[in-house]
């Protein structure tokens, strides 16, 4: 009988990061206020990350390793606005960033998910 798909061994944690980029893409997108004065910009992700978020969860070849150097490109871009950020924007920021490293984690580091992605 052939193995459904939520079954893999990885599937939670794909779960996980895929619904995590999901957020990060739509709340930046949505809710910039959060982050920056509304004359700002900041959008993460945009709607390329929730198609490749979609992706990881179809096992798509190379997709770990492009969200993967998105990621790390996000998370070392917030890094630096954080320290040129107001303070009414401190908080907010900082949970983007746990955020962001979490992805970065479960994608460049996790075996769970590297077997999810790459297993027959």
């Amino acid at each position: 009988m052939k193995e459904k798909f939520y079954q893999r061994k990885g599937f939670l944690p794909t779960l996980f990061t895929t619904v995590l980029i999901i957020a990060v893409a739509v709340i930046t997108d949505h809710y910039k206020t959060l982050f920056v004065h509304e004359t700002g910009n900041i959008k993460i992700f945009g709607g390329l990350g929730i198609l490749l978020a979609f992706g990881l969860l179809l096992r798509w070849k190379y997709v770990r390793q492009i969200l993967g150097v998105f990621s790390l490109i996000a998370t070392t871009g917030i890094t630096f606005h954080i320290f040129n950020v107001d303070k009414e924007f401190i908080l907010s920021t900082f949970i983007l960033l746990g955020g962001l490293i979490l992805i970065s984690y479960f994608l460049i580091v996790s075996k769970s998910i590297k077997s999810y992605i790459g297993g027959k």
